[in-house]
Order: structure tokens, then C-alpha cells, then sequence
């Protein structure tokens, strides 16, 4: 899973994501956590079950010289990663497709715990979809998603079926949705 770089369709919707607290679970190296950290705008918490990875991932942040202030890397489970607040934004690339179908559910309802109610965002970029049996990675899809996240309140707030700039392999197998998590009182 680890493509070497920052996700490239991240950088075309920084701009619609609110600054505050970013949260990247299954990061990997981190690439996408400096991206989101980038500009001071967010501080970015990125979580992986792997310690190598987070080793790796701080190694990445020693070397683009970012701050532990500006990221920061925990090694946890994320069906039990309880940090004490809520994040204005969480991205999702190749953390949901890498869970076992039945672990689905846990994780909207994690998701939904740990978003900031009306103003947070969850970006999901969608990966693959593809029509496949087996994984990792499992085969996705919108209505996939969308199910997973609608009975937990979730209204999506964009989608985008054209995903520019996708790594090397995955061009036209991509989407990227934005959704959001209105409160029970609002009605936006």
C-alpha cells in the first residue's frame, strides 16, 4: 500500500478542509499527515496498528522537518484510539479497504465518534472499485461507503468520480467524497 508519496487527490480538496485537528488512521510513513499539516493550517495526529510504520512515518517528519508539535504518530488500535477530543478533518485513503468486511460498521461508528459534529469533515478517498472478491485490498464503492455512513447521520457534502492525479495503478479505480456529521439539533 505504501506508494512512496503524499496522496496527490488530497491536495485538490485542502482548500474545502477546515484547519484544526486533522486525524489520519492507518498512516503508514505519514506522507499524508505532513501534506495536511502543511501551511500550519492543521495539527495531524496519525494513527497504525504497525510500530515499524510509525517508527518510519517519524523518520519522514525528522526528514521534511515538521515539528512533533505540528504531527505527531501513535501507535494503537483504531476501534479503540480514544484521543479525548474530536478532529475538524479525518482522511481516509486505504484504511477502510484494508479491514476485513466485517469490521465495517466498527469503523463508521469510530468515525463517527471521533468527528467534529456539523463543521468536521471525513475525506474518503474511495479505493478500489473495483468488482473483486477477497483482500486486501477489499473492493469499494460509493454506495459501499455511503451505506457504512448514513445510518450513523452522515450527509455527504461532495463527490468527485473523476480523481485526477491518482498513483501509478490506480487511475479510474478512485473517488473522493466529503462528507459531514450534522448534529442531532442542526439542520445544516
Amino acid at each position: 500500500f505504501d506508494a512512496d508519496a503524499h496522496t496527490k487527490p488530497l491536495e485538490a480538496v485542502l482548500k474545502d478542509l477546515p484547519g484544526g485537528r486533522a486525524f489520519v488512521p492507518g498512516c503508514g510513513r505519514g506522507y499524508d499527515c505532513i501534506l495536511l499539516a502543511e501551511g500550519t493550517k492543521r495539527v495531524v495526529t496519525g494513527l497504525d496498528i504497525s510500530e515499524i510504520a510509525v517508527q518510519e512515518a517519524v523518520k519522514y517528519r525528522t526528514e521534511r522537518k515538521v515539528e512533533k508539535t505540528q504531527v505527531d504518530y501513535v501507535a494503537g488500535d483504531f476501534f479503540k484510539f480514544a484521543p479525548g477530543h474530536s478532529f475538524d478533518v479525518i482522511f481516509d485513503y486505504t484504511f477502510l479497504c484494508a479491514l476485513p468486511p466485517e469490521l465495517r460498521e466498527g469503523w463508521a461508528k469510530q468515525m463517527a465518534t471521533l468527528i467534529k459534529k456539523d463543521e468536521g469533515r471525513l475525506a474518503t478517498l474511495i479505493f478500489p472499485i473495483v468488482k473483486k472478491e477477497g483482500g486486501p485490498p477489499y473492493a469499494m464503492s460509493v454506495e459501499l461507503v455511503e451505506s457504512l455512513l448514513k445510518p450513523r447521520g452522515f450527509v455527504r457534502v461532495s463527490l468527485d468520480t473523476n480523481v485526477k492525479d491518482s498513483h501509478m495503478g490506480r487511475q479510474g479505480k478512485e473517488a473522493m467524497a466529503i462528507w459531514k456529521l450534522p448534529s442531532q439539533k442542526s439542520s445544516t
